[in-house]
């Protein structure tokens, strides 16, 4: 896929060199991460299985073993998709003041509006603000 990139390895040292980091402690990782997974609990991906990997951090369900080759890496880099935070509005998108009094003429909508979202945020959840509240806000605009 364009835009994708992707490292493939036949071993786990092999993936690290092949990522420019410290090999042999990415394969001693690997290794503890391998060794402290309970493969006597079945994997079950329909359930919280149990199934972990008692290292730092823990991996608490559906571990596996890294062992069949080829290995696979796709680089990433992380990115800011919002602030948890935004411009204080009611449920038309109007945007309002510290007063509560609406602002006319100013909407907000999507990720620049605030106070959906405390602690964490639902996948997709950016896409339904802006349909939701950019559909009730046009609509007065």
């Amino acid at each position: 896929m364009p835009g994708i990139s992707v490292v493939t390895a036949d071993s786990i040292a092999d993936l690290g060199r092949a990522l420019d980091i410290n090999a042999e402690r990415f394969a001693e990782t690997v290794a503890e991460y391998d060794a402290a997974i309970d493969t006597t609990i079945p994997f079950d991906p329909t359930i919280k299985d149990g199934r972990a990997a008692r290292v730092d951090p823990p991996k608490s369900h559906w571990a596996s073993p890294l062992q069949l080759a080829p290995f696979y890496a796709y680089p990433v880099t992380c990115g800011i998709t919002f602030t948890f935070g935004g411009l204080r509005a009611d449920v038309d998108g109007r945007v309002l003041r510290e007063s509560g009094e609406s602002i006319p003429g100013l909407f907000v909508c999507g990720e620049a509006l605030g106070g959906l979202f405390s602690g964490n945020y639902p996948g997709g959840s950016g896409l339904a603000a802006g349909m939701v509240f950019g559909r009730r806000a046009g609509r007065l605009a």
